[in-house]
């Protein structure tokens, strides 16, 4: 018969088998169909044509007959059942018992037609489900057609030496826990067929061995079988480990610890925890290591834990993943399987790790392999990782026993240095400002998190607690977790260390930092840079080349990145308190100086630090020098500029010597219009820091300070004080084109109160000069007020209109009354009487002009 044929025909009669099977009740046995069904599959597999059905139909077609038998309710119920129907409770006896008895002839059959040690392991795997049965009659059926089925191919069958065992480990798993199944009956027939099991693998092992050692080897087997008899395995169901312990091959003792840590979960039934624990027990202690794969264990331990509940079961897992890793073979292996399950971390991978931790000698093994894979991470990739996250969460575990502060403290440097860069890292799409989805930024807000607090758990570990008290209290950590200012925090953290820590702790901290300064990702380089230039402050730095590192932070001041010339400021400001090092870092005083027309504001501030370390040093050109580069940073956009820029402009003021007043006058003198119209900054303390500076140039001038620039009234509201200042100016200063053209690039200043100030002292300064003085750059100062006539700000339009109309007036209305009034006002500026300012503007209401109806006082405003 041609074997298409076959094949269609077996096909097409085990279809309709399935289907008919499918059709029987399974609460009730009434009828043969189930007999006659596998009576012909008995008879078509000694012609050899179930074996022609292939693989996958003869499992559909074997699990529809265990599942339509096993399933069957018990005999006593099966009988009430027939009786009830009229059929006679013997009968129905009978028919049980045949159809049990059909099944279990059909299996041999099966057997017998396709001898392989596969085609054993797919019957008794298809029985795994009825075995670990709730319902003891099902079990019972399941365990007892194994150990007939065992028992007809240990005495009956002849297995294919050739072909092994695939499924091994799992098989005798499954029939040993069934050996502590409550049920005596099923624990009895299960350590029977576990015996059985025994006898075919041996039979198996010897076939595959030399000639020579065949008779030696059976008549062990013999001896073995003996003492291991049904009995023995049945009272003591762990020795089943230690026998095939010995015997299993890595493949076959993974699935058998596999299977065993089944027994330990919820999801296993009927008591049989004990067993399985025992079980695993035995194994693990005889050699549980030798396996094929350790990260099946490991994921097997990792999946489970859940499900287990009793807590020396879970010891007994943990236990299993602490021997594997224990193995240097192993360990990476166990490492990256574990990392796999640890972020976000549970208490169980938590326990996994703490677990491993308690072992001084493994757990500083473990941790080293952590520090390390981090470190490599941030050398080659660009952005954090699930993996760099899940190793933050497993080293925060770790650090977190007692047992390991041994190893934390040795390895102390490597861990912060780490956990420093992988918060940078955790931050990397914030800081770039790329747009991250929800989930995502939860996930990087949680491995952020979590690298801070493995931090704080680091410093508790080894004792610094004075740091910790200080980044709590300066909010360090918000710092390090702020994509803004996360260097900042760094910073911080690394001051603190610098004042608290022991010499050898920095000391180690400068060793580790210097050569990663130029290694690695960007964020990797500059959370190590941050650290480097406060480690500056340190006694021990003053030690390292001098050139070395003045050339390094030379070269981070040219570099394109803000970030990098700000930290390379940072770092020479830091040189430039130490007194050996003052000359070599004010050799590069034009470097800190450089592009600060283009540096960010960052930078600049850096800069303004780093020269103000450095003015007592200074000569007459170099003060020269700096303030020229100061007084355009009056007019900076963030307040912080401004008032950084003029409080060290002010200290330079006071830094000059006598000799050295004539090479700063002009600077000195372009800067009083900036500081007078910064008076009025909107940010109280620019304003506050103008009259320090005001001060400060009047003296070195020479000139006596207008009382009215402490003054803080509005001038739009109180127009006598910049009168009077105004006055005091144009007497003083030889050029009014010079304070008009200044005026004027203020009118464009994105601040509202120094456009109004700007057009307020243009018109004051026309009012008190001289047409003549002002001649020439009349229409530039009427095209400059007129395109702010339109200003969003309602006071500085009504400024501008007052300006423009003083300007067009000029001097030539002013009669002799009014201008002598000025003068008198003037004279009254210079000799430190003033006026009465609360009284009333009459000028601005029309009225007559007050100098010439009020005599003034001494009194101030």
């Amino acid at each position: 018969m041609p074997d298409f044929f076959i094949h269609n025909f077996a096909s097409d009669t085990a279809g309709a088998i399935v289907e008919m099977i499918k059709k029987e009740p399974r609460d009730s046995l009434s009828s043969t169909i189930r007999l006659q069904a596998m009576a012909i599959i008995i008879e078509l597999s000694k012609k050899h044509v179930v074996k022609a059905m292939g693989s996958h139909q003869r499992w559909v077609l074997l699990r529809t007959f265990l599942k339509s038998v096993f399933s069957l309710p018990l005999l006593m119920t099966l009988q009430v059942q027939g009786v009830i129907r009229g059929i006679s409770g013997q009968y129905t006896k009978v028919l049980f018992i045949e159809t049990l008895q059909t099944l279990n002839e059909m299996l041999q059959s099966l057997i017998l037609e396709n001898p392989v040690p596969a085609e054993l392991e797919r019957i008794l795997q298809l029985m795994d489900s009825w075995m670990q049965s709730r319902e003891a009659c099902r079990r019972e059926r399941a365990v007892w057609s194994s150990i007939l089925l065992l028992n007809f191919v240990a005495t009956e069958v002849k297995l294919d030496e050739v072909s092994p065992f695939t499924r091994l480990g799992h098989l005798v798993a499954v029939l040993g826990i069934r050996c502590g199944d409550p049920v005596k009956a099923i624990s009895s027939k299960a350590a029977g067929a576990v015996h059985y099991l025994v006898s075919i693998a041996w039979r198996q092992k010897i076939a595959q061995l030399d000639r020579k050692n065949v008779e030696w080897t059976e008549q062990r087997n013999k001896e073995f079988l003996a003492a291991w008899s049904p009995t023995v395995v049945c009272n003591s169901p762990s020795r089943i480990a230690e026998l095939f312990g010995v015997y299993f091959n890595p493949r076959e003792r993974t699935d058998f610890i596999l299977t065993v840590m089944d027994g330990l979960t919820n999801h296993c039934n009927n008591n049989c925890q004990p067993t399985a624990e025992g079980l695993l027990s035995a194994m693990v202690n005889s050699g549980g290591t030798k396996v094929e794969k350790a990260a099946d264990l490991v994921a097997g331990v990792c999946s489970r834990l859940d499900s287990v509940q009793q807590p020396s079961s879970r010891t007994l897992m943990k236990k299993l993943v602490a021997l594997l890793a224990g193995e240097a073979e192993h360990l990476d292996t166990v490492i990256s399987c574990l990392l796999d399950y640890s972020f976000p971390t549970d208490s169980n991978a938590a326990e996994l790790w703490q677990f491993l931790s308690a072992d001084p000698a493994l757990g500083g093994q473990v941790m080293e392999n952590l520090v390390v894979r981090l470190q490599s991470h941030h050398s080659s990739e660009h952005q954090a990782s699930h993996t760099s996250a899940a190793a933050t969460c497993a080293l925060y575990e770790m650090i977190s026993v007692s047992k390991s502060r041994d190893a934390t403290t040795r390895l102390y440097p490597q861990l912060l240095m780490a956990l420093l860069v992988e918060i940078h890292f955790s931050l990397g799409q914030s800081i770039a400002g790329d747009k991250v989805s929800g989930r995502e930024s939860s996930r990087q807000s949680l491995h952020t998190s979590s690298a801070v607090e493995a931090i704080k758990m680091l410093l508790l570990c080894v004792g610094c607690r004075s740091e910790l008290t200080v980044m709590e209290k300066e909010q360090g950590w918000i710092l390090l977790q702020s994509p803004q200012d996360h260097l900042h925090g760094v910073s911080l953290l690394a001051r603190a260390m610098v004042h608290y820590a022991c010499p050898e702790t920095t000391r180690m901290l400068l060793d580790l930092v210097i050569p990663l300064l130029d290694r690695g990702d960007k964020k990797h380089r500059l959370t190590m840079m941050a650290f480097f230039v406060e480690l500056l402050r340190y006694e021990e730095a003053k030690k390292l080349p001098h050139p070395d590192t003045l050339d390094r932070l030379e070269e981070w001041t040219k570099h394109p990145s803000p970030v990098f010339r700000s930290l390379g400021l940072r770092g020479l400001s830091i040189l430039a308190t130490q007194p050996g090092k003052v000359e070599q870092v004010k050799a590069l005083l034009p470097a800190i100086l450089w592009g600060s027309d283009e540096m960010d504001d960052g930078s600049i501030l850096e800069a303004i630090s780093a020269v103000q370390n450095l003015l007592q040093s200074l000569n007459g050109s170099e003060l020269t020098s700096v303030a020229r580069k100061l007084i355009p940073l009056f007019d900076a956009v963030r307040p912080q500029v401004r008032s950084a820029a003029i409080m060290l402009f002010t200290e330079l003021l006071n830094t000059v010597k006598r000799r050295q007043k004539p090479l700063l006058q002009e600077e000195v003198t372009r800067s009083l219009v900036p500081l007078l119209l910064h008076l009025q900054d909107e940010d109280p303390d620019v304003g506050k820091r103008c009259q320090k500076a005001l001060a400060g140039c009047f003296q070195l001038l020479g000139w006596s300070c207008p009382k009215q620039i402490n003054s803080k009234k509005a001038w739009h509201t109180h127009p006598r004080v910049v009168d009077k200042i105004c006055q005091h100016s144009v007497l003083k200063l030889k050029s009014v084109s010079d304070i008009l053209l200044q005026c004027l690039d203020h009118l464009q200043s994105p601040q509202a109160p120094i456009r109004r100030a700007a057009a307020i002292f243009i018109g004051c300064t026309v009012q008190s000069s001289e047409p003549a003085m002002v001649r020439q750059e009349k229409e530039l100062i009427l095209q400059s007020l007129s395109g702010l006539q339109q200003d969003p700000d309602s006071s500085v339009r009504v400024s501008v209109s007052r300006a423009i109309q003083q300007v067009r007036d000029g001097g030539r209305n002013q009669s002799p009354q009014t201008l002598g009034a000025r003068f008198r006002n003037l004279f009254c500026c210079l000799t430190g009487q003033e006026e009465r300012e609360n009284a009333p503007d009459r000028d601005l209401l029309g009225g007559p002009d007050l100098s010439q109806s009020h005599r003034w006082d001494s009194g101030g405003p």
